[in-house]
């Protein structure tokens, strides 16, 4: 799947020119707005990725990796790389406000990292770190944004009739008519969501709910 083959698959389903440049903006428009959609929808395991971030000596705040979206792992977001004698130690992520509400350190103290907080682009770290410290860090990723020149698109392949059938009732919304009438529903968009939500679970493992036996029922009403 091709930003150029879907483009060229958009212009033949709605009679377009090539030659049409307000037909190439809303559609480079819509498949943005498409992939966004998919990939806001739920956390994918194909958006899963890591990335090594490094926390400086007396520095409480180091920069996310720019295709930062949120932390796969709230519990122990990051774990220690380097230096040897803290290697696989947890970091535990948190909202600032828990940070501050429990006064983790007093705002001046160096130490191994134990804590983080995310705040715009940056993580910090509590205690500060009193060393150069590396740590792994599983995140989902933001999707690329999709443009002319580009060579790759965020949600895979197999998923190309979803993405395919988002952007066409885009475009139809913008006023665009489709040679031969689409008929696109939001159950069709619904279904074809649930098929990809399924088979991203199965390869890259879902949310799991774990019951107490001796305390839950199932109600047979």
């Amino acid at each position: 799947m091709s930003v150029q083959s879907i483009l060229t698959s958009a212009q033949l389903k709605f009679g377009s020119d090539p030659s049409n440049i307000r037909f190439q903006d809303d559609f480079y428009n819509s498949i943005n707005d498409a992939q966004n959609d998919i990939c806001t929808s739920r956390s994918w395991g194909f958006l899963r990725t890591s990335a090594t971030v490094t926390a400086t000596t007396s520095t409480r705040a180091t920069a996310l990796p720019s295709d930062f979206g949120k932390a796969y792992d709230i519990a122990g977001a990051f774990r220690i790389l380097t230096p040897s004698a803290n290697a696989g130690g947890i970091v535990e992520l948190m909202s600032y406000e828990n940070w501050l509400s429990n006064e983790y350190d007093d705002g001046t103290s160096e130490g191994t990292p134990e804590f983080a907080y995310i705040l715009g682009s940056s993580i910090y770290f509590s205690p500060i770190p009193d060393a150069d410290y590396t740590a792994s860090l599983i995140y989902y990723k933001l999707p690329a944004n999709i443009a002319e020149t580009s060579s790759t698109i965020t949600v895979p392949d197999v998923y190309a009739e979803l993405l395919k059938t988002m952007i066409y009732k885009r475009l139809q919304t913008q006023g665009y008519s489709s040679v031969q009438e689409l008929q696109i529903s939001d159950s069709d968009i619904a279904r074809l969501m649930g098929n990809m939500a399924r088979d991203d679970a199965k390869k890259y493992g879902g949310f799991t709910m774990n019951l107490n036996k001796s305390s839950f029922t199932r109600s047979t009403v």
